[in-house]
C-alpha cells in the first residue's frame, strides 16, 4: 500500500475507534513515522526545485550581451558567473576610419543584482558597473575614456550567444569549419576530438546562436577560421 494511503487509513481507523478517545500506541506512532517521511520528502522536493531554480538563473545569465549604436558602433559584454563571483570582458566597436576599439577584463562581486568591477589590467581611474535586469545586462562606464569606453556605450545589452571568450575543446571525432553560421556551407578543413579551437572577444559578435566564429593554430603556425557548433564544443577553462 502507498505510504500516503496507508497514513491516511490508519487515520481514519484511529478516529473510528469508539473504544476510546487515545490513539493506541501502535498506530500513534505509525503515524508520527509516516508523517516524518512524508516531511522529509517534501523537503526534498522543494529543496531540488529550488537549486534547479537558482541554476537556471544562475546559467542563464552567463553568456555575451550586445548593444548596437545607430552609426555602427557596437559594444559587447562577456559576462561568466560562478556563485556571486562574476568575470567580464568588454569590447567597443567604434566603427570609425582609424578603427578605433576599446576593451576592458574585470572581476567583481554580484551584490543582489548589481556588479562593480576592478581590474588589474585597465585605468584604475576607469568605473564599470554592471546591472543584471531581467535577461538583460546594463553597463555603465565613467571615467573610462582611455579605455575608449565612453558614456555612449552606456545602457542595456542584449544576449545573443551563451557563449564567452577562451579556449574551447572539441567533443566529437571530427568538427569542420563552416564559411557561414548555416550547415550548408561545410568547408574541407576541420580539427579532431581534443583539438584546442579559439574565440576571441573582438570576434565573438560574429557568432550566431549556436553558431561560434572561431580559430584554429596549427603545429605550422597557420590559423584556420570559420563556425563551429557550440553544441560540438566544450569551455577548456573556467575561473
Amino acid at each position: 500500500m502507498h505510504l500516503l494511503e496507508r497514513l491516511l487509513w490508519l487515520i481514519n481507523k484511529c478516529l473510528l475507534n469508539r473504544e476510546s478517545l487515545i490513539v493506541k500506541s501502535t498506530y500513534k506512532k505509525q503515524i508520527m513515522y509516516g508523517v516524518r517521511i512524508i516531511t522529509n520528502h517534501i523537503i526534498t522536493g522543494c529543496s531540488l526545485l529550488l537549486m534547479l531554480v537558482c541554476s537556471t538563473s544562475l546559467f542563464g545569465q552567463t553568456g555575451t550581451y550586445q548593444k548596437k549604436i545607430d552609426n555602427g558602433a557596437y559594444g559587447a559584454v562577456s559576462f561568466q558567473r560562478k556563485g556571486n563571483r562574476v568575470n567580464a570582458e568588454i569590447f567597443t566597436w567604434w566603427n570609425t576610419h582609424n578603427a578605433q576599439m576599446g576593451y576592458y577584463s574585470g572581476s567583481g562581486i554580484l551584490q543582489g543584482n548589481v556588479c562593480v568591477l576592478r581590474s588589474d589590467e585597465n585605468d584604475p581611474g576607469c568605473n564599470v558597473t554592471l546591472t543584471v535586469v531581467d535577461e538583460k545586462i546594463e553597463a555603465k562606464f565613467s571615467g573610462c575614456a582611455t579605455d575608449h569606453l565612453t558614456e555612449d556605450f552606456n545602457g542595456l545589452y542584449t544576449k545573443f550567444t551563451d557563449a564567452v571568450p577562451g579556449e574551447y575543446v572539441v567533443t566529437i571525432p571530427k568538427a569542420y569549419f563552416y564559411r557561414k553560421p548555416d550547415a550548408g556551407t561545410k568547408l574541407k578543413a576541420y580539427v579532431l576530438k581534443g583539438d584546442k579551437v579559439t574565440l576571441d572577444m573582438d570576434r565573438i559578435t560574429a557568432s550566431k546562436g549556436n553558431w561560434l566564429y572561431v580559430y584554429f593554430t596549427g603545429k605550422n603556425g597557420k590559423d584556420t577560421a570559420g563556425y563551429m557548433k557550440l553544441s560540438d564544443l566544450k569551455k577548456a577553462d573556467s575561473f
